[in-house]
């Protein structure tokens, strides 16, 4: 199977690395990008090949990956819809937030088979939490991209109809856990530790309680608020802490992030 990338940003580079380091042939990928030193850059550097045209692109690839920018993303498939008109065994994969699959099909004017995907940030490290949904593709297809973004991290498939929701949960969200060791760190620092020794500390803490939670979740369907329960030990420490932060309105501000979050979705949409 050939993929080709339309765009070669932060996105398309890590699912391409992604892609090698999970046993992908370099020489099956693809590049094209406005910038054609970038395109050239990265085709050399995984043993793939950099292309001019993007309808060249079109004609070769199996699954074609609109990497581009959202607001760019309709005159892409203006130049390129004759091309995958024709060949009607080809995936269009579209990884633009806030683009639906009714609104890629309307500019392609016709049914392609298309799936749509949304990673996050943390692909870049093969972290990334993905979800992925279709119009007019096959199994085949969906587990073709599935398999695809599973080298950069987990993915799901779901409904188009909750991808506002998994936007906020997996996209919007490492901004704010970011900002959330940030805070942590500037505690330690008022507490003695240094910057540097503080980001650690809090990110180490955050790195390792996902994967506590995704690891009970799967083998004993442990939920976080049991977890949790585990840590607060009775007048103990921690649950001063918790107690102290619901107070400040931790779990209320974390909510109303989600729900302006989608809400600036639907807006946007």
């Amino acid at each position: 199977m050939r993929i080709g990338f339309i765009g070669t940003g932060a996105m398309a580079r890590a699912i391409a690395r992604g892609a090698v380091n999970g046993g992908l042939v370099g020489s099956d990928l693809l590049f094209t990008d406005i910038n054609t030193e970038a395109s050239a850059s990265l085709a050399s550097e995984l043993g793939a090949t950099a292309i001019d045209s993007n309808i060249d692109l079109a004609t070769q690839a199996d699954l074609i990956v609109l990497a581009v920018k959202p607001h760019i993303q309709s005159l892409v498939i203006a130049e390129i819809a004759d091309t995958v008109r024709s060949r009607p065994q080809a995936v269009v994969v579209s990884i633009a937030a806030g683009r639906t699959l009714s609104t890629i099909i309307d500019d392609f004017g016709f049914g392609v088979r298309l799936v749509r995907v949304m990673p996050n940030v943390n692909a870049q490290i093969g972290q990334s939490m993905s979800s992925v949904c279709s119009a007019n593709a096959s199994d085949e297809d969906v587990a073709a991209v599935v398999k695809l973004m599973e080298t950069v991290g987990r993915a799901l498939v779901v409904p188009e109809s909750q991808f506002p929701a998994f936007q906020a949960l997996a996209a919007c969200s490492p901004a704010w856990v970011f900002q959330m060791i940030e805070d942590l760190a500037r505690a330690g620092v008022k507490h003695g530790l240094t910057k540097t020794t503080a980001t650690q500390i809090a990110a180490q803490a955050f790195a390792g309680s996902a994967a506590l939670v995704l690891d009970r979740q799967s083998c004993e369907g442990t939920v976080p608020s049991q977890l949790v329960d585990q840590v607060c030990s009775p007048g103990g420490t921690t649950i001063a802490g918790l107690l102290a932060a619901q107070e400040h309105g931790l779990s209320s501000a974390l909510v109303h992030a989600v729900d302006a979050a989608i809400s600036r979705d639907a807006e946007l949409s």
